[in-house]
């Protein structure tokens, strides 16, 4: 046996899955631009360096033995691939067309992502949009949808990929009317005297985990951080909600920021779309856009940079 049947021949490869899947040498000749000669010598050498006989062939018909189907199937993936690769590069050239369907958080959707829609319209023309707001987890498969935009810690699971938009920061606040009626917090175990209010207990239980077991109270909860944001504003209580909500607050003063160094949070903003599914150049095209423009330190933080600071950040 010669050195080139032990070595592994891709194209060979190539060429028997062409001959199971058109049932005919001739016909996968022609596909492959090839004589039928040429055919029969790479399936031959395939089965010489497997040592086995992969096709079962007569006058009238063929067929796979048992070692052909299995080798078949690993064939078959490999054209597949090979299909996938081509398409891919192939688009990487092509203007992004079509609809993009995705699903995003609804308070960062309603906040963060739609006023920067328009922007990413004007840059590729040829696109539309179909963005559906809602907090409950989606499945991307049955639902059609392109990708979501989720707020969440990074998740271990190999059947999604994930990209990090940008970061997601907590923080707790109250507005200076509530202050003044109640106080300042300051420590944690001072927040059991106080009206806390919630969007959701999770992000306080995560915030609060290595401090002390605290009982907090308060008289309203909503199921939305912008709407919870306005009951703020009004000095009902305090409140623990990302900043790309509040930022905007705090840095304009509505909102007075409370225990910066024990109330704090951080998550992140991911696109996620599953592994299975390849990423077409219009959904790149969005989450590279996204990426840019929320960018690793977004602009709704820049309450939290010194003014000096960001004097010097805009020269």
């Amino acid at each position: 046996m010669g050195t080139d049947d032990r070595r592994p021949n891709v194209a060979a490869m190539l060429v028997f899955a062409e001959v199971v899947a058109t049932g005919s040498f001739t016909e996968a000749a022609r596909r492959l631009g090839l004589s039928k000669a040429s055919v029969s010598r790479e399936v031959a050498r395939l089965e010489r360096r497997l040592g086995a006989q992969l096709l079962r062939r007569t006058t009238r018909s063929m067929s796979l033995t048992e070692v052909g189907e299995v080798f078949y199937a690993g064939c078959q993936r490999m054209a597949e691939e090979a299909e996938d690769a081509e398409r891919s590069a192939s688009e990487l050239q092509a203007e992004p067309r079509g609809e993009i369907r995705f699903a995003t958080a609804t308070s960062f959707g309603q906040v963060q992502i739609a006023q920067r829609l328009p922007a990413f319209l004007a840059r590729y023309p040829k696109l539309r949009l179909h963005m559906e707001l809602t907090d409950r987890i989606v499945d991307l498969v049955s639902e059609k949808l392109d990708l979501s935009i989720r707020i969440t810690g990074r998740l271990r699971d190999a059947a999604i990929v994930q990209r990090r938009l940008c970061p997601i920061r907590f923080v707790a606040c109250a507005a200076p009317e509530y202050l003044r009626r109640h106080g300042t917090p300051r420590d944690l175990t001072s927040l059991e005297r106080h009206n806390c209010l919630f969007a959701s207990a999770v992000p306080w239980r995560m915030a609060l985990a290595q401090g002390p077991k605290l009982r907090l109270h308060g008289d309203l909860d909503v199921d939305n951080g912008e709407a919870l944001r306005r009951v703020a504003l009004t000095g009902h209580g305090i409140v623990f909600l990302p900043t790309y909500l509040v930022g905007g607050d705090l840095r304009d003063g509505g909102l007075i920021r409370i225990l910066p160094d024990s109330m704090s949070l951080e998550a992140s903003a991911f696109a996620i779309y599953p592994q299975s599914r390849h990423a077409s150049p219009k959904v790149r095209a969005l989450i590279d856009f996204l990426v840019e423009s929320l960018g690793p330190e977004p602009d709704w933080d820049a309450f939290a940079t010194p003014p000096a600071r960001r004097r010097r950040a805009k020269r």
